[in-house]
């Protein structure tokens, strides 16, 4: 006798193997979308970015850097010191032997660039270094702390708003957006920034805690008009320790040729 084709299979077993089933073949739970921030989030948010920003006087790190471009990618050691006020950042590449790469200088808005494979030194405006490839698309010193400090610096803006969960712009006066950050949905910490204007992208992970301050251990920044892609991951973070002058002193070999890109 096949019980399928009478009515002895139990009722309730039936039940139980539709609803079995329909739970194997249902989807995982799916988190519904985040709704805008409200005023007073956007308000707590960006003071706790301001705070951040105000926690760090002085860095010192020490890690990995990996340059990407459509067509090569390179990798060398990097070890990077700053001071915030004022701005100046230095920033020495070495290869895995130790052999010297690349030396930066940034002085407020002024670069300073010491190739060793080139044997040339370049001096000039971060505005106008576009074509160095060093940190590309990017043209604001704030910018350049934002990359190495591992934590986004917020520029002057005349209004912030929220459209979509999770997401804050910068309005200028203008109305456009100076820059879109969007955030981790658990922490609140930034996972994305955007400036618009520029066609450049910061991408922050793996963030630590130090007595308060937060840094991301890995920061990508791409340059969406250029497809150059800049990773930076850092194993040795420390602040607000004093950093000896000599630290940022720049001095070329007496055979190197000087370039200037001011214009």
């Amino acid at each position: 006798m096949n019980i399928f084709t009478q009515n002895h299979f139990p009722k309730k077993l039936i039940a139980c193997l539709i609803f079995i089933l329909f739970q194997s073949c249902a989807p995982g739970h799916i988190r519904p979308p985040s709704p805008p921030f409200t005023s007073q989030e956007i308000a707590l948010i960006l003071s706790e970015a301001r705070e951040q920003e105000r926690r760090v006087h002085t860095f010192f790190s020490s890690g990995r850097l990996t340059l990407k471009t459509r067509d090569s990618e390179s990798e060398a050691n990097i070890l990077i010191a700053g001071t915030r006020n004022f701005l100046r950042i230095k920033i020495e590449t070495t290869h895995s032997w130790g052999r010297p790469l690349v030396h930066v200088f940034i002085n407020e808005a002024e670069l300073h660039i010491l190739s060793f494979p080139e044997k040339r030194i370049y001096h000039g405006h971060l505005e106008n270094s576009s074509g160095l490839d060093f940190f590309p698309g990017v043209s604001d010193p704030d910018q350049v702390w934002t990359i190495v400090r591992g934590y986004p610096v917020l520029p002057e803006h005349k209004r912030a708003v929220s459209v979509k969960g999770n997401q804050i712009s910068l309005l200028n006066s203008k109305a456009e957006r100076a820059m879109e950050v969007s955030f981790y949905h658990e922490t609140r910490l930034p996972h994305r920034v955007l400036y618009p204007e520029q066609g450049i992208e910061m991408l922050f992970s793996d963030f630590e805690i130090m007595n308060g301050t937060y840094y991301a251990r890995k920061i990508i920044l791409n340059d969406l008009k250029g497809g150059i892609t800049l990773t930076l991951k850092i194993k040795n973070m420390t602040f607000n320790e004093e950093i000896p002058e000599q630290i940022f002193n720049l001095e070329a070999p007496d055979d190197f040729k000087t370039y200037s890109f001011f214009n």
